[in-house]
């Protein structure tokens, strides 16, 4: 939501000031972390395939870091879950 828009849909909604400004510090928390990127949306208009090599290049060091407090087991499952699954 852009700036602007929200302004203006809180001055039409009425919204008192401390609603406001939870709403500002949020979409400044927002842009923070992605930049103004919608990341769930660009990466759910991409092919199955690219989606899932993604999420590996994202995810893997962490999983991999999760393996070492977890058994050998359920780590392969925890990973053919998590790898195979959209």
């Amino acid at each position: 939501m852009k700036r602007r828009d929200a302004e203006q849909w809180m001055s039409h909604r009425l919204l008192p000031d401390s609603l406001r400004e939870r709403i500002r510090r949020h979409e400044q928390y927002k842009w923070q972390e992605t930049r103004g990127v919608d990341e769930d949306n660009l990466i759910r208009d991409l092919p199955k395939d690219l989606r899932r090599d993604i999420k590996r290049h994202l995810c893997l060091a962490l999983l991999m870091r999760v393996s070492l407090s977890i058994s050998c087991f359920s780590f392969h499952i925890m990973l053919l879950l998590f790898f195979y699954s959209d």
